[in-house]
């Protein structure tokens, strides 16, 4: 067991209470609280008057499948065809790629990442940690999603460069219409059948038995509401990646009772279907009660970079405890992990990150980050 002390340990629970003891025991917290009296013989690390948050979580970004030096080398988009379901995240991503080293640099312990927007139908996600010896180790969620994106990226690769369809987002929703359609149409031992030999229509059964949503890319307004049209019409969970123009239509996303991921919202625009982006989005969405996760979509924010997603909301009138909450506990509980993530509280896992400053000040560094209770990261020539 190892006792952390002399800090301001940031909870995000529930009352977002700040405590002055961390105790940690084979990788999860044993108790946090107000200080009491240290055990014999009882390891401790004297945090020496810094601020802890749980460790940061980036539910939509494409760590360890981006080779980011050269596009040539990008193991995140399937460019052969559009319609690619059986495409998992496990099966590109490379744990010793330098993003997860800048996550940990920046907090961030767990993320979201698998199939870009390439495709009408990318792939499977996955969820892991950001620190651990082998793959396996770091998985949280073998299956998090079944990955499709609408608007301008399927028309660009396919209809503008290859010339074939889809061309037209009639043709886009077409697509992924037909996936669920033949889904449908089988019978329970055809459904068996496909799940048993991972054939192309597995994922598409999963996210229609709820094991798992369906998460689509769209930035432009009549995209969201393509998103959510075809949602209804299949009855399954979506999550709406980027959501860009949300706050253009923010009732009928309410109504619409699906879950949001927000940005990346600091960037020049990089297509007309983003020209309305804005970090005002958060507040909107706060305001209307629209549950929401803010991200990074990395590489084309860095990882690293995520606590300064949130701190641009919170310039645009985001209050800072929402912030905090939509890189931890929100983003956790969208993903259906805050039973064991993204929050200091008994039980959990030890994810932690040791500040300079409170979070959202601008001196503010990080210090150490943990996994599981083991130091990961530690600045040079701090604590």
């Amino acid at each position: 067991m190892i006792i952390y002390h002399n800090a301001k340990f940031i909870t995000v629970n529930a009352g977002h209470d700040i405590f002055d003891q961390l105790w940690v025991e084979d990788g999860r917290i044993l108790y946090i609280g107000p200080a009491k009296a240290i055990p014999a013989d009882v390891q401790t690390i004297d945090l020496q008057g810094a601020f802890v948050t749980p460790g940061l979580i980036d539910i939509h970004a494409h760590v360890g499948t981006w080779a980011e030096v050269t596009e040539d080398i990008n193991d995140a988009n399937e460019y052969s065809e559009p319609f690619t379901p059986l495409m998992h995240a496990l099966d590109s991503v490379d744990i010793r790629h330098f993003s997860f080293q800048h996550a940990l640099e920046g907090g961030v312990t767990t993320v979201q990442t698998g199939p870009g927007s390439a495709n009408v139908i990318g792939g499977i996600w996955s969820i892991l940690k950001t620190a651990g010896p082998t793959l396996p180790s770091r998985v949280l969620v073998e299956r998090s999603g079944l990955k499709g994106a609408l608007g301008e990226n399927p028309k660009n690769v396919f209809g503008n460069q290859y010339k074939r369809k889809p061309m037209t987002r009639m043709a886009i929703a077409q697509l992924l219409r037909d996936g669920f359609q033949r889904a449908t149409h089988l019978s329970a031992e055809e459904q068996a059948m496909h799940i048993q030999q991972n054939l192309e229509l597995r994922p598409f059964i999963e996210v229609l038995r709820g094991e798992m949503p369906l998460r689509l890319h769209c930035h432009r307004a009549d995209d969201i509401m393509t998103a959510i049209r075809i949602a209804k019409e299949f009855n399954v969970q979506l999550h709406l990646e980027h959501c860009t123009e949300g706050h253009l239509i923010v009732d009928a996303v309410n109504a619409s009772g699906f879950n949001t991921t927000v940005g990346p919202y600091m960037l020049t625009p990089s297509k007309y279907e983003t020209r309305h982006s804005t970090p005002a989005i958060a507040k909107v969405f706060k305001e209307n009660h629209i549950p929401f996760a803010i991200m990074t979509d990395h590489p084309f924010v860095p990882i690293q970079y995520l606590k300064y997603c949130a701190s641009e909301a919170i310039r645009y009138g985001l209050d800072e405890e929402t912030a905090l909450k939509s890189i931890t506990i929100n983003a956790a509980k969208l993903v259906q992990l805050d039973y064991r993530i993204g929050s200091l509280e008994e039980g959990k896992d030890a994810d932690f990150v040791v500040w300079s400053h409170p979070i959202f000040e601008t001196e503010a560094r990080v210090l150490q980050t943990y996994v599981n209770g083991i130091k990961y990261y530690e600045a040079e020539g701090e604590i």
